[in-house]
Order: C-alpha cells, then structure tokens, then sequence
C-alpha cells in the first residue's frame, strides 16, 4: 500500500508542479550566481589590472627620477675641472684625476656606485683603484664618445664578473672643449634589483625589469638577471613561453599597458609602464588565482541566499500545488467513469460551484453528459437500422456480380480468337518488312560492289599504262647501255694506244703507260658492268610483257562480272517491287483486327470493372454490417 501511494505521489500533479518550479527556480538561480560571479570578476579583474598599470607606472618614474639623478651626478663630475685636465693654473694628472673619482665614490656609494674610470679616445679605461680594462667594444662608450650621456642595460663586469649598470658622460677639453675621453660610473645592479624585487603585490605578486631588447635586467631570481634571460628569443624554440614573450616584446618596445600570460603552468596579471630615460621597462604580476580568490565570498553567499530562495519556492509549491489538485483528482476520476460508458453519475455540487478553471471544468463535464445522453440513445436505433440496410445491399450486389462475370467470360473468347488473328497478320506484316529490307540490302551491296568493279577497272587501266611506260623505259635503258659499250671500246682503244706510246718514248713515258694501263681496266670493267645491265633489262622487259598480257585478261575478266552483276540488280529491283505492294495490303488487314481486337477488349474491361465493381459494394456492405454490429455491441455498453 504504501509502494501505491509513493508510485502515485511520483506522478501526481502536484508532484511535478513542484519539480518544475522548483527546476525553474533552481536554474534562475544558478543563472544570476554566474551572472554576479562573472561581473564581479569582471569588475575585479579591471580594479587589479588598473592598480597593476599604475603601480608599474609609479615604479618606472622612481627608477627614471633615480637614473636621471645619478646620470645628472656623472655628467658634474666629468665636467669638473680636474677631470677635464685643469687644476688650478697647470695642467692636472692622472693620479689627481683618480684621486678624485676615489674620493666621489666613496660619496657616492650609498647611491649604488661601484666603480668609477676615465677612458681614453681609444677605449682603454683605468679605474679609480689602478687598475685597465679595454671597453672600447661597449655601446655606451661609443655613445658617450659621441656626445650623449647615457646609461647602459646590464653587463657583466669585465673586473669582477658582477652584473652592473654603466653610467657614461663624455669628457670635454678645458682648453679645446673637444671630447678627449669618456667617463664611466658603474651602478650595482643589485641596488636595482633589490627596489625592484621589492615591489610586492597582494601575497605573491612582484615587479621585474626589461631592458629594449626584452633582457631581464632585475628580477628576484637573481640566476635570471645574471644569465641575462631573454623570453623573446627563448620563445623561438619554446612554444610555452608564446604569452609570455608577447608581452615582454610589448614591454621592449616601450608600451603602456596590461597583459596576460602563463608562465610554468601559472596563469598572471601584469601591468607594466615604460622608463623613458632608457627605453627600459618595469612589469609588476600576480597570479590570476590569487585574484580571482576575492570572488570566492561572494560565489558563497551568493549560494546560501539561492538555497533558501529554492526550498522557500518548494514548499509554496506544495502548498498550492494541492488545493489544485484535489480538484484535478475529482474531475479525472469523472472522465474515468465517462470513458467506461457510464453517464449516470452525477458531477459533485461543490465543484460546479467554484468559480476558477474548476469550476469552469466541472460545468463542461456536466454538459457533456446532459448532451451525451440523447445523442447515445438515437445512436442505439440508427446502428440497427443501418445492420439491416446492410444485409440487402450485400445479397444485391452478390447477384449483379455473378452476371457481369458471365458476360465478360464470353466477351473474353471472341477478344482471344481475334488475338490469334491479329498475331498471325502482324507476323506476316513482319516477315514481309524483313524479305523487303534483305532485298533492299542486297541491291545496295550489288551497287557498292558494281562500284567496286569500277575502281579495279580503272586501277588495271593504270597499271597497264605504267607497264608500257615502263617497257619503253627500260628500251631506252637498252639504248644507253650501246653508247656506253661503244664509249668503252673507244676508251680501251686509246688506252692501247697511249701504253704504245708510252714503250716508244722509253723510261719517260713509264708513268704515262701506268695511267694508260689503269684506264684500259676501268674501260674493261665498264664492258663487264655494261653486259650485265643488258641483260636484266632483257630479262625485266620480258616479266613486263607477260604481266601486261595477264593485266589485259583480268580486265576482260572483270567487263565479264559487271554485266552479270547489272543482270541480278534488275532481278532484285523486281522482286523488291512486288514485295512493296503486298506490304500496305497486310498493313491495312492489321488495322482492322487491331481495331476489333481493341473494341472487344473495351468491352471486356467494362464488363470486368463492373463485376469488380460490384463486387466491392459487397464487400463494402459486408463491411459496413460487420461494423454496424460492432458498433451496436460498443453502445450496449454505455448507460444513460
């Protein structure tokens, strides 16, 4: 019993107004947390960024104060006279010049000075201590030699291996005025690194310097400041460090601003302000994480406050959820009673008069039932009514449909014998086209081949031409062959002649009888080559005439086919003509069984279609008595 009530509870009414209500409320709630939580983040995170970029800008103008200071303290003391080589009315030297660098440091050293040294025009130093350095390779020599003070980002000591910030200002000649050296004060690095290290902000948040080209110049990991760390160039082979080296890159080039980066799996807040003394820059962070701590009261009571609001909005829920309801519950067991057929009870007198939806509801119910009741009791008489309409229609149509059967049965044995007729004229009609397109085919392969003929014809016609053409030429080969003979027997005539010659005239004529003798041989050899042309154009005249004589019988051969072939044209040329008139004859027979064929076909269909038809008015009414007894069971059912 009490699994009934719990199933019943789960899906009651009331039961999912609360749910739903209470999901409303939850998610109304749960949108303005986030909403207060994500403005108040908002407006954190701008309050800290803020305090970062001016607490970075008030630190970069104190280091900025602070080198103007000390550069303005270098520049006094290279324009002293000593250092500019007077001293009183003589010249000064160089142990006075050291002495008074000595004695300014040691003025000057709770200021951050660690060394001082004058450098000559080719950049050897010596410092206040003795000892010499070469720095005619530094930056801030070069500039100072130049003209223009200025103070240099980190280097490491060539004395001591510290790293220090060079403070150069150039000397001045007190005779010429021309610059004849560089004078060089070196801040400890550590001074700066300490006030900036000491820059904190909330519990882990701390300052760090740049210098233009993204080096760290102080830091509190002093490891970084000594390696001269430059994030910008370690990014190129570190994607990790991406954010990190976009920002220091916008503090290089001197901007303004704030920022956000993850540096070691830490995502941080920086704001940062340019030094404009130096082109350097100072950055203050501090974790997000840190930051976003202060929001965590807020999301808190944010939640208590929700928690409340949502069990506050339940039990309201419940409370009116029931009185709703219960009125609900009543009408739905009303329409169960309506939905099994029994429309004699009665709508409770409290609900119809309620004044809400209940009410409202209560009163359909009521009409329902009053307009119901009439409605079911003619519906009884006409269900019978129609049941025995039914059973006549039914036996009507059965006997309609057995005689439209028969008629198409009948009509159906003249369709198929004018069927067969059809097929056979169509197939005679058939062999007819087909006897007509051979003959028509063997006429055109007779004229392609009386064509044919012609062109051998003519083509012996030509050969027999080249043949003769060829005889003659190869009797005038025969003709040039004598002259060519006779040319020879002179030629070995007068070879003869001349080796006579050349015995009478003795020893002189030796040489000449050698030539005379090399032309009887190549005389001899043209008889020989002569003899043998002779004799294949005798034997090629003769292979000529005999082709000549075969050429002339196949021609003779070939007038012979022609005349057969124009004979079998006509004969074809007959028979295709008879065929052509007896083929519209059949065409004309065809037509007339189609047409009948067609018309006892049309009326076959219509015979067939009103058998169907009426066949389906039986079963229709079939159908219609099977539902109307259906029906008469279903509103024996209901009371009234």
């Amino acid at each position: 019993m009490k699994g009934l009530k719990l199933e019943a509870l789960r899906g009651s009414l009331r039961t999912k107004m609360t749910v739903l209500f209470g999901l409303i409320v939850f998610l109304g709630c749960l949108a303005l947390a986030y909403a207060s939580w994500r403005q108040a983040s908002k407006a954190l995170e701008a309050q800290i960024l803020e305090a970062l970029q001016k607490t970075a800008k008030q630190a970069a103008e104190t280091v900025d104060t602070q080198l103007q200071a000390q550069m303005r303290l270098v520049e006094d003391i290279a324009n002293r006279n000593i250092i500019r080589g007077r001293s009183g009315d003589r010249a000064s030297t160089l142990e006075e010049k050291l002495a008074l660098l000595r004695e300014e440091l040691e003025r000057s050293k709770r200021l951050g000075f660690k060394r001082m040294a004058i450098i000559d025009k080719e950049g050897n130093a010596i410092y206040q201590d003795g000892s010499r350095v070469y720095l005619g390779d530094r930056e801030y020599f070069k500039k100072a030699l130049a003209g223009q003070t200025n103070v240099s980002t980190t280097v490491i000591s060539k004395v001591d291996q510290t790293a220090v910030f060079p403070i150069a200002a150039p000397i001045r000649s007190y005779q010429t005025g021309e610059i004849e050296g560089v004078l060089l004060a070196t801040l400890d690095a550590e001074k700066f690194n300490a006030f900036v290290s000491s820059i904190n902000y909330g519990r882990t948040g701390y300052g760090f310097m740049l210098d233009s080209t993204g080096k760290i110049i102080a830091h509190k990991d002093r490891k970084l400041v000594l390696e001269q760390a430059n994030f910008i160039e370690k990014a190129k082979t570190d994607s990790s460090l991406a954010s990190l080296a976009a920002v220091h890159s916008r503090m290089a080039r001197g901007e303004e601003g704030v920022g956000l980066y993850t540096y070691q799996g830490v995502e941080k807040y920086l704001g940062f302000a340019p030094i404009k003394t130096t082109g350097w820059s100072i950055g203050i962070n501090v974790p997000a994480e840190e930051v976003l701590e202060k929001t965590a009261g807020l999301t808190h009571a944010v939640i208590w406050i929700s928690a409340l609001i949502i069990g506050l909005v339940l039990a309201l829920t419940w409370f009116f959820a029931r009185n709703i309801t219960a009125g609900v519950a009543v009408t739905a067991k009303h329409l169960g009673l309506l939905a099994e057929g029994d429309f004699t009870a009665e709508v409770p007198e409290k609900y119809l008069r309620a004044q809400d939806e209940i009410g409202r509801m209560a009163q359909a119910l009521k009409t329902l039932q009053a307009k119901m009741r009439p409605l079911l009791s003619q519906l009884k008489s006409d269900v019978k009514t129609l049941a025995a309409s039914s059973e006549a229609l039914s036996a009507t149509s059965e006997e309609i449909a057995s005689s439209s059967s028969e008629v198409a049965k009948a009509i159906q044995q003249a369709a198929s014998s004018l069927e067969r007729i059809n097929t056979e004229l169509g197939q005679t009609k058939a062999s007819s086209e087909e006897t007509a397109r051979l003959a028509q085919a063997g006429k055109q392969e007779l004229d392609e081949l009386i064509a044919s003929i012609g062109k051998v014809r003519e083509a012996f016609g030509v050969v027999a031409q080249k043949l003769a053409s060829l005889k003659n030429s190869v009797g005038q080969a025969g003709n040039i062959l004598e002259v060519i003979n006779e040319i020879a027997d002179q030629t070995n005539l007068l070879a003869l002649n001349a080796a006579i010659e050349a015995a009478r005239a003795g020893e002189a004529g030796r040489g000449f009888a050698v030539v005379a003798e090399e032309v009887r041989k190549l005389a001899e050899q043209s008889r020989a080559s002569s003899d043998k042309i002779r004799e294949l154009l005798r034997h090629i005249n003769e292979e000529t005439g005999a082709v000549v004589a075969t050429s002339e019988d196949v021609a003779r051969q070939i007038a012979n086919q022609l005349e057969n072939v124009e004979h079998t044209i006509k004969d074809f040329d007959e028979i295709l003509g008879a065929v052509e008139s007896m083929v519209p004859m059949i065409e004309a027979s065809h037509r007339e069984t189609e047409a009948i064929s067609a018309s006892a076909e049309e009326v076959s269909a219509s015979a067939e279609e009103l058998s169907a038809s009426t066949q389906e008015i039986a079963a229709s009414a079939q159908q219609v008595l099977e539902v109307a007894k259906r029906v008469e069971d279903q509103v024996a059912r209901f009371k009234v």
